[in-house]
């Protein structure tokens, strides 16, 4: 019988292993949980088999077998017996054989296989499956090495034979059986076989019936156990239904009220039907309606239970589902994240070497034109001062005065050179200093004016942006000294929207060959762009030329 029981790399390994790691943490959390919820579903169910509230015990043993996982097969095998069980005392017998088909099938080597063969073949008997009834038995027999359960089988197969109205079959292996003295141990199962034995004797007209009968029914009277007296008082009822219709009057009476007392309906009409055969005439009537309206409830609880049985089967079935898709959702989103965020790392990374190999290519450029100017102005420069040094009499005067001008003029040039290329403060005095370098361009040919730069507040402007502003005039400015020719430039400031707007405009030769001096200005196009502005050109033969640069604040 079933008894109770960073780096790249670095930073994508540190979210795999994160994952990994609460994915096993949530997994033990949950094996627990379910753990401590399977013990707290079983207890709740057998409380409520206990009471015979078999709706809802059968709630509590289905959920208690949906929390299990796969693995868990003793466990899935232990609650699906007593819903098999359930569903054999509502008399659904269809389903309950195939809720034990499914332990099998799950479970083959189950430790209680026994129980679920000896069920299955107590199911064949009430469907009048005699032959498979005796299959099963035989398999439960084989599944066991206890003499004492193999004996309880025996008795089965006895009342299959009995059920079948194979009477002699059943009184020769029952006689065996009841040989044993193993079986006296259990006085339950010593009753159960004396009864069997007993009604095949009175089935074959045999004078020793009634001492097997009453011996059974001495030995359950003691237990006070009214399921197993039910038998003992039907047996007899029926032994003196022809000899003594009053005494079998009396012994179906106690049959319906010991199962009255355990609540069995079913053994209740049989007790009726010994009743009516053995009542008087006036009685019929008043026992036929009691069993006509016994039934009819019957029917009406059985339909009930089995369509709550399937409804919370159901329940379960959509609820499971639901599980899986949020399951699934969970690790589908999971994954979109991860993905997600390896995108994200492989172009911010992307970038990041982007814009480290275009300020390398800036360092380059700029080192390049700063050498270059070093070479075609202040080398050709000094040559030829030292030249005039060496060639000239500089005790004259007016060729001394000539030597001190050239090389104030590479002085001057060699400061603007390194005032070009200097840091630039982008502190409070920034302003201050943006004013001062266009003025530098100031000269007897060239005036510049400067229009609402007091509109900007450069205290809020990012320190980046300063310096892109700072260096992009500053080449503006060095591009118009070089090839504008122009007399009046003009630069205007303007602040909308977030954003600094900043025109220059001249009066130069405005040829589009003046497009071609682009060139010289890439690196402060670069710099806009990197701080997600924009620099536009524009020029006319004749007309100047213009630019405009758009920065955010």
């Amino acid at each position: 019988m079933i008894c109770k029981k960073i780096h790249f790399p670095i930073f994508i390994l540190l979210i795999i292993f994160t994952t990994t790691y609460l994915s096993c943490n949530d997994s033990q959390n949950k094996e627990i949980y379910y753990e401590d919820q399977y013990d707290t579903l079983v207890s709740r169910g057998f409380t409520f088999y206990g009471n015979q509230n078999f709706d809802s015990a059968f709630y509590y043993f289905y959920k208690a077998k949906e929390v299990c996982k796969n693995s868990e097969k003793d466990r899935i095998a232990y609650a699906l017996y007593f819903i098999a069980e359930m569903q054999s005392k509502q008399s659904d017998f269809i389903e309950s054989e195939a809720t034990a088909t499914e332990i099998i099938k799950l479970h083959p080597k189950y430790n209680s296989i026994n129980d679920i063969y000896n069920l299955l073949g107590l199911n064949y008997i009430e469907l009048y499956d005699f032959e498979n009834a005796l299959k099963y038995f035989n398999l439960a027999i084989n599944s066991v090495t206890s003499e004492k359960d193999k004996l309880v089988y025996f008795n089965n197969i006895g009342y299959n034979y009995l059920e079948a109205k194979e009477f002699l079959k059943a009184q020769q292996l029952l006689s065996e059986v009841i040989a044993h003295d193993s079986l006296a141990i259990n006085a339950e199962s010593h009753a159960d076989v004396l009864d069997n034995l007993g009604y095949a004797y009175f089935k074959l007209n045999d004078p020793k019936a009634i001492n097997y009968l009453k011996e059974s029914l001495q030995i359950r009277d003691s237990l006070e156990n009214n399921s197993e007296l039910i038998a003992s008082y039907m047996h007899l009822s029926e032994y003196y239904l022809n000899s003594n219709p009053t005494l079998a009057q009396d012994f179906a009476q106690k049959a319906y009220n010991s199962a009255t007392a355990i609540n069995s309906p079913d053994d209740r009409i049989e007790a009726l039907k010994f009743q009516i055969t053995s009542g008087n005439s006036n009685d019929l009537k008043k026992l036929a309606l009691k069993q006509m309206s016994i039934s009819d409830s019957i029917n009406k609880i059985r339909q009930a239970s089995k369509t709550q049985f399937t409804k919370i089967k159901y329940d379960f079935s959509i609820a499971q589902k639901e599980s899986e898709k949020q399951k699934t959702q969970k690790q589908l989103y999971l994954l979109l994240f991860l993905f997600a965020s390896t995108i994200f790392l492989v172009i911010f990374f992307t970038i990041r070497s982007r814009n480290r190999r275009k300020l390398r290519t800036i360092s380059y450029e700029t080192e390049t034109r700063i050498s270059k100017r070093l070479h075609d102005e202040l080398a050709n420069d000094v040559f030829n001062a030292l030249t005039y040094a060496e060639t000239q009499d500089l005790q004259d005067n007016a060729k001394k005065e000539q030597l001190l001008e050239n090389l104030d003029a590479i002085y001057t040039r060699t400061r603007n050179i390194a005032k070009e290329n200097s840091d630039i403060d982008t502190g409070s005095n920034f302003q201050d200093n943006l004013q001062s370098m266009i003025a530098s361009y100031i000269s007897n040919d060239v005036n510049v004016l400067i229009q609402n730069q007091n509109t900007i507040n450069w205290h809020l402007v990012k320190k980046e942006v300063k310096i892109a502003v700072y260096r992009t005039l500053q080449e503006l400015l060095v591009n118009m000294k070089k090839h504008s020719h122009c007399s009046v430039v003009v630069i205007r400031f303007e602040s909308t929207k977030n954003k600094i707007t900043i025109n220059y405009s001249d009066n130069g030769i405005g040829t589009s060959e003046m497009l071609k001096f682009k060139n010289g200005l890439q690196n402060a196009e670069n710099r806009i762009l990197a701080i997600k502005g924009t620099l536009t050109f524009e020029t006319e033969s004749g007309k100047g030329f213009k630019a405009q640069i758009i920065v955010p604040e």
